[in-house]
């Protein structure tokens, strides 16, 4: 299917598992639910929500309304549609919460900065859906990759958090290097990784989401429970503060304590003005994880964990 507009009898939204309905507290009847559709500025330099009433249901009745806003040409000149551009959707699937984009070829063409504003603008308008918490992006299949071959993953709100209230309007991209684990599960291995994110969320915060998110590589293993939620990440005097919530100290993997704690910590001292980090459940230390090692430490760098 050519041309500039996605028409919507060429979107494919299957649901491969079963899935609950969205909704918002914004809602105008029993037929009719409040979303914000997040549009690119007619600068291409941020985006900006406009709330948008579409139809109340199922997780798929939800998502198509949606989809449907996010490729209709606004009658507001001043913004622009994030589907609504010079590429094609091939389709679009929900698989367990994560949201599959699949786009043609041509969304290749783009303008970097545009093309991450266009993600930014899905991320965020897909994930306020109850039930969908994560969005990843292929070329005709494929997984969308960064300049330097790596696969984004999956992308998540959180990397597009707005600042006190202010718009997406800042990006950056930089190369973390993250900590995971051999397939034995007993030493670190490193993956180098390009990611985009909001300058407004720090850095460290970055790298505790991809850490939880888990590697990209083949023959590499992920380290911490993928349940774990993020209370808070925060620096001082050259101490990381990790605040994480109880599912931290359970471990569904195969992977030593060394391997899990490190995975983090290493992780961190990477992006620099790290040296110490100090890791909370809950915003408790006196705990031992896994009954082997005491929480109520600052960790530094381990060298000798990393497989060589």
């Amino acid at each position: 299917m050519t041309g500039k507009r996605l028409v919507a009898a060429a979107l494919v939204l299957v649901l491969l598992f079963g899935g609950g309905c969205g909704r918002r507290d914004a809602e105008i009847n029993e037929n009719l639910i409040v979303y914000g559709v997040y549009f690119l500025n007619s600068e291409e330099t941020k985006v900006l929500a406009v709330e948008t009433a579409v139809a109340r249901g199922e997780i798929r009745t939800e998502l198509s309304g949606l989809i449907a806003m996010m490729q209709k040409k606004p009658e507001d000149v001043s913004i622009h549609a994030a589907l609504d551009y010079d590429f094609g959707v091939n389709s679009v699937v929900l698989s367990g919460e994560q949201v599959i984009v699949n786009f043609d070829e041509r969304y290749l063409d783009m303008k970097p900065t545009t093309a991450v504003l266009i993600r930014a603008a899905i991320v965020r308008t897909l994930t306020q859906v109850e039930g969908v918490t994560c969005v990843s992006f292929q070329i005709n299949g494929q997984p969308l990759t960064d300049s330097a071959g790596n696969p984004l993953g999956i992308l998540t709100a959180d990397m597009f958090v707005d600042n006190a209230g202010t718009e997406i309007n800042a990006y950056e991209t930089t190369t973390l290097t993250l900590y995971f684990a051999n397939e034995a599960g007993d030493m670190l291995v490193s993956e180098k990784r390009e990611v985009e994110f909001n300058s407004n969320i720090a850095l460290e915060r970055i790298v505790v989401d991809q850490i939880l998110a888990g590697p990209q590589k083949r023959d590499v293993c992920p380290t911490v429970n993928p349940e774990t939620g993020i209370i808070s990440v925060s620096i001082k005097d050259g101490i990381c503060y990790v605040n994480l919530d109880q599912n931290f100290l359970t471990q569904v993997y195969n992977v030593t304590s060394e391997v899990t704690i490190y995975s983090i910590v290493n992780s961190l001292v990477e992006i620099g003005g790290i040296n110490q980090v100090q890791l909370m459940v809950e915003g408790e230390t006196d705990l031992m994880y896994r009954e082997k090692i005491s929480l109520n430490t600052l960790f530094e760098r381990n060298l000798e964990l990393i497989e060589k």
